[in-house]
């Protein structure tokens, strides 16, 4: 059975070297140039290929990385005796990951005592902050199955506030707000597993942004955002 030639075979045979084919044009634009036009030709075409080849490691040469501009360190995880301990330490990780994925911030400054960390900060001229999470709400609600259906409702919000104090005087620098709701169907002999599971994610979730609505506010004044928290409500599959 012989198949159908695609397009691009179609493409690849079209003819080069006949009468109307390409080559052929080219011989005949060469014929019609006088030598001395040939040869100016030939000079350009030569230099356009020169400079390429040596612009090209320039043009490959990844863009240097941003410096940082801050420097961090954990402070607290602030919850109530409702938030289980697993968690509290799962949201302080989640804030570090973040602030640690950003390339303005820093958290490889080590000193022993706090004046050795300012003088090392301002050595680096860094900005140094204690940062610490905040629960705000947290709740865990599993629901009954949708009509005709087998498996129970979870659903999962979660909010929370991050904030940084400067290192030395200990003032309130910035804050920001997260919110996350999350759902998904679960069995009941899975319900507890995908309760902590989904409840990390919101965490998550909410971290990053609040650590974006702060690091915003850092970067252009408080005084240019006022909103509140924005709520994302999503459903896992």
């Amino acid at each position: 059975m012989r198949m159908q030639p695609i397009r691009r075979t179609h493409i690849r045979d079209a003819p080069a070297s006949g009468p109307g084919g390409r080559k052929a044009r080219t011989r005949a634009l060469a014929r019609g140039l006088a030598p001395e036009s040939l040869e100016i030709f030939c000079k350009i075409f030569c230099t356009i290929l020169c400079t390429l080849f040596a612009a090209s490691p320039a043009l490959a040469r990844p863009s240097a990385a941003t410096a940082p501009r801050y420097f961090f360190q954990l402070r607290d995880v602030k919850a109530g005796p409702d938030v289980a301990a697993d968690l509290r330490s799962y949201a302080g990780e989640a804030l570090k990951a973040d602030l640690a994925g950003r390339p303005e911030w820093a958290s490889d400054v080590a000193a022993d005592s706090p004046e050795a960390l300012a003088a090392e900060l301002g050595k680096r001229k860094l900005r140094g902050f204690n940062v610490t999470v905040r629960f705000e709400d947290i709740r865990q609600e599993v629901r009954p199955p949708k009509p005709g259906g087998r498996l129970k409702q979870l659903a999962i919000n979660v909010r929370l506030t991050v904030f940084g104090t400067t290192i030395a005087e200990e003032k309130l620098a910035f804050s920001g707000a997260g919110e996350s709701g999350l759902e998904s169907e679960v069995s009941d002999k899975r319900v507890q597993a995908e309760t902590t599971s989904l409840t990390k994610d919101a965490i998550k979730d909410a971290v990053k942004q609040a650590v974006d609505q702060a690091v915003l506010k850092l970067s252009v004044g408080a005084s240019a955002l006022r909103g509140g928290p924005r709520k994302e409500t999503k459903k896992r599959k």
